[in-house]
């Protein structure tokens, strides 16, 4: 039980990763069409902070084990 529910948790995260790059990927198109609103400045902006952070965090855990 324990291990299925490590692979939900491990599913759910790809999931989340996944779905904030094309998120931030449409927001960069939306950007050359016109201009962004507050709500998708921030969010385009939180997002390409917390995915690279993501990715060197994640590089770290793999490294450390």
């Amino acid at each position: 039980m324990i291990t299925f529910l490590g692979n939900v948790k491990d599913l759910s995260l790809i999931t989340i990763l996944l779905a904030s790059m094309i998120y931030r990927r449409q927001l960069k198109l939306t950007k050359w069409q016109r201009k962004l609103t507050v709500g998708e400045w921030t969010m385009y902006i939180m997002l390409s902070i917390a995915l690279p952070f993501y990715a060197i965090y994640y590089l770290v855990f793999l490294l450390g084990t």
